[in-house]
């Protein structure tokens, strides 16, 4: 039976700090620098809001078109005594250094918490940049929370307009379009998915926007239900085939209040992002050991402007399983390849069931067309990252890029995400850890952290890398770059352990602009990357070969 609901009293005040942009400068340097065991990937673990008395709860992550980074961070203090507070913090260096531009607090009945956070970033130039948070905050006394979303300057983190909110609400998770806009309406589409209670019917709502992010002004039930509704996740998809663009959502379904595990179910608007939804698909009845044993989905989508190779564009809905044979929960999903107009999923495995594998995340990189996933490994307490190429060719085999990218093992709920960041164009991670008084720290890592960018460069006068393009590729490469004088220029490609694949380049070329074209129709897909050099100057960036 549910619980009455109660009125929550509410108060959300915001601090607005100065923002620190700190940038890094690069001096000279020679060579790629590797970690101890010999791989350039994954440097440091980076605390994004180094804090002793906090002790931070969950942490959510987002990147602007020209890379910054913002990360949302809740926690309690004891100087805020039951007081929810979350701080908002932006990095210009790729994650190296971190300023708090925002501080707020909730104020509900009884000892509150932030319970879901998720943060969004908007806008195609300093000027027109916003960032979106949406949380959920919780009251100890009634365990229902108060949701909303509200708007703020992303270059300041000064408060612009609440989006919406909702007094009964137990879940939010936020998408965008902004990347490769949908062709029928405007750009910065955004859509927010939520879950709500009443003492009859949870209802999953959704918001979007169509008039570029100022309000959530469409509202749509995408469901409802007379159990409970817990946890959501939202994803943006568009391919060639579906230029339009939609949303797709994944939710978690359960017997009544505090019962776990349930079920997940998944739809998505049709025919754009601003349609109707389609009729639920429950995942976990697609095969009987897995009924009602699941929780905790999360969402991806590709969007680009490419098909799949069933000629529309992928879905992957992850989720917790708890494994009955082993009495272990392992990471398992279900994949969709004409996602726009079938309702046909395939079931794929992430992890083994030898190990207790919690709180998967996954998201996608529409640069080289892979979905990036990660998770809690808690029986070896590591936080994998994995790839796979979009049309999953080998869904029961993704790439390990790293079986454990956090330095240190000392983890609790780390409820880890994987979030694409825009320059450099990759995959980039944060997580909870713990500190040596027991309190969590939000932190922060990603592949290539050993150095500072997606053309990393040095600066000179005398030589500029114009770009690589096509990438992602599949035949033919092309090298562009211009020099101010006669120097010797080395092209190399190795790959992510930083082994030497081939010399593209080694000879002198004149001033001028040259363009090297390079046949790459061998190789196997995957990630690479190249070094470029020129006298003093030199790039390094990531090359994408798909098939």
């Amino acid at each position: 039976m549910k619980n009455s609901a109660q009125t929550l009293g509410c108060i959300f005040f915001i601090l607005l700090s100065v923002s620190l942009s700190a940038q890094i400068t690069i001096d000279d340097i020679s060579a790629i620098p590797y970690k101890s065991n010999g791989s350039v990937l994954f440097g440091n673990d980076i605390i994004v809001n180094d804090q002793p008395d906090q002790n931070q709860r969950k942490v959510a992550l987002c990147s602007a078109f020209n890379g910054w980074l913002y990360a949302a961070v809740t926690y309690k203090s004891e100087a805020y005594g039951t007081l929810a507070v979350v701080s908002v913090l932006k990095s210009t260096d790729n994650g190296h250094t971190w300023s708090i531009i925002l501080n707020g607090w909730w104020a509900g009945s009884g000892d509150a918490d932030f319970t879901s956070v998720d943060i969004l970033v908007i806008g195609n130039s300093v000027e027109n940049l916003k960032f979106i948070l949406a949380l959920v905050g919780t009251s100890s006394s009634t365990g229902i929370g108060y949701g909303f979303a509200r708007l703020f300057n992303g270059e300041t983190g000064e408060f612009e307009s609440q989006l919406f909110s909702h007094g009964l609400c137990y879940d939010i998770s936020l998408a965008s379009d902004f990347v490769y806009s949908g062709d029928n309406h405007y750009p910065d589409n955004i859509g927010a998915l939520y879950s709500t209670y009443s003492n009859y019917n949870d209802t999953l709502v959704f918001r979007s926007s169509n008039n570029e992010g100022l309000s959530l002004n469409n509202r749509k039930i995408v469901s409802f239900t007379s159990t409970r509704y817990h946890k959501v996740s939202l994803a943006y998809g568009r391919s060639l085939s579906s230029l339009s663009g939609r949303y797709f959502a994944a939710w978690e379904e359960q017997d009544d209040f505090g019962t776990m595990p349930g079920h997940i179910y998944t739809s998505h608007t049709n025919p754009d992002c601003n349609g109707a939804f389609t009729s639920p698909v429950n995942l976990d009845g697609l095969e009987a050991s897995n009924d009602n044993m699941c929780r905790f989905p999360a969402i991806a989508c590709q969007y680009n402007d490419v098909d799949n190779d069933s000629s529309n564009l992928t879905e992957i809905v992850l989720f917790e399983r708890y494994n009955q044979s082993s009495q272990k929960d392992d990471a398992i999903g279900y994949y969709n390849l004409q996602a726009t107009i079938t309702s046909y999923f395939t079931k794929l495995n992430i992890t083994d069931s030898l190990h207790n594998n919690l709180q998967p995340d996954i998201n996608f990189n529409p640069f080289d067309s892979t979905f990036m996933v990660t998770y809690f490994d808690s029986t070896s307490q590591k936080l994998p990252f994995l790839v796979n190429n979009y049309n999953l060719r080998n869904p029961n085999s993704w790439n390990v890029i790293s079986a454990g990218y956090n330095d240190s093992s000392n983890l609790s709920k780390p409820c880890p995400k994987v979030e694409i960041t825009n320059e450099p164009q990759q995959g980039a991670n944060v997580w909870i850890g713990k500190k040596t008084n027991g309190n969590g720290v939000a932190m922060y890592d990603y592949p290539s952290s050993t150095w500072t960018g997606y053309y990393e460069t040095s600066y000179s006068d005398n030589a500029r890398m114009i770009g690589v393009y096509p990438n992602p590729c599949s035949n033919k490469i092309k090298f562009s770059f211009e020099l101010k004088k006669t120097e010797k220029v080395t092209i190399n490609i190795v790959n992510i352990l930083g082994q030497s694949i081939t010399t593209i380049a080694n000879q002198y070329y004149s001033e001028g602009i040259h363009c090297i074209s390079y046949d790459i129709g061998d190789y196997s897909p995957g990630t690479y990357l190249f070094v470029f050099k020129s006298g003093s100057f030199f790039a390094t960036g990531k090359l994408s070969i798909i098939k």
